[in-house]
């Protein structure tokens, strides 16, 4: 009997202050293939750019993520920002998706069109987010 590739998914993100629509997404993206790997944004990353720091620290979101019955594997992202955009690290993505033979990106929707520079590497999906829930959302309801 012959031996099926695993396709392998991969998003980003900082999944700090884990909710549902980041539990919904993880569950389409495991759906989606058979090995689903998460690029952490490191806490560097995230405070870079005067942005707030993470409520929870990269350990922490780590381990909640692979918690989780969706996530194989975590791997962190952060690097030196190389990108004008949105998107704050090109050569990062690219090393990332060569380097674990990633068959397919998928972002939310919010992304479109940020990460088509990966096309030449692999698939790139682009989903509807879960309506009504985000970390901003929570962190201004929290005050």
């Amino acid at each position: 009997m012959g031996r099926t590739s695993l396709t392998r998914i991969l998003t980003f993100g900082a999944f700090d202050l884990l909710h549902y629509g980041h539990m919904r997404l993880l569950q389409r993206l495991a759906g989606r293939g058979s090995y689903l790997i998460v690029g952490l944004a490191t806490d560097e990353l995230i405070s870079s750019g005067g942005k707030p720091s993470p409520f929870y620290p990269f350990d922490i979101r780590r381990e909640m993520l692979l918690h989780t019955r969706y996530v194989n594997e975590v791997v962190p992202h952060g690097g030196a920002v190389d990108g004008a955009g949105r998107v704050k690290l090109i050569a990062a993505k690219v090393e990332m998706v060569r380097d674990l033979k990633i068959d397919e990106i998928v972002m939310g929707a919010d992304w479109t069109g940020e990460y088509d520079f990966l096309l030449e590497h692999c698939r790139v999906t682009y989903l509807e987010r879960t309506p009504g829930i985000s970390t901003s959302l929570i962190r201004q309801a929290r005050g």
